[in-house]
């Protein structure tokens, strides 16, 4: 009966040792089709800042300056938001300066200017937020 018990428990650890095996496979063929689908995504997540780089050059190309225009083009190739918030920063404090000499002569502009300021200060607050 002794043999018998010791084949019995071999062939127990085998079928063990066998659906290990099967089990550890399935799970390293799940985390590879995972890479993969991460790999899809964030190709397609890349296509789509691409496209919308491309969309806001072609926006900003009949109204911004080509220095702008050379920042936004110079995004592609960078992570983040941090230069997009220096440039939107950037303009809208040249506007708020621009709009405080144009109503230092103008009470009428005093308005527009603290509505600049206003937005300003919002900017760099969605900013901070992200």
């Amino acid at each position: 009966m002794d043999t018998e018990d010791s084949e019995n428990g071999i062939d127990e650890l085998m079928r063990l040792q066998q659906q290990f095996t099967r089990q550890q496979e399935e799970r390293d063929e799940r985390e590879k089709q995972r890479a993969e689908q991460g790999k899809k995504v964030r190709g397609v997540l890349q296509g789509l800042r691409e496209l919308n780089l491309s969309m806001a050059v072609e926006q900003l190309k009949p109204v911004a300056t080509p220095e702008v225009i050379e920042k936004i083009n110079a995004l592609a190739g960078k992570e983040g938001t941090e230069e997009l918030r220096k440039i939107i920063s950037g303009l809208a404090d040249n506007i708020e300066s621009q709009l405080g000499v144009v109503s230092a002569s103008d009470s009428d502009g005093v308005p527009l200017v603290n509505s600049m300021r206003t937005l300003n200060i919002l900017l760099d607050l969605y900013f901070s937020l992200q």
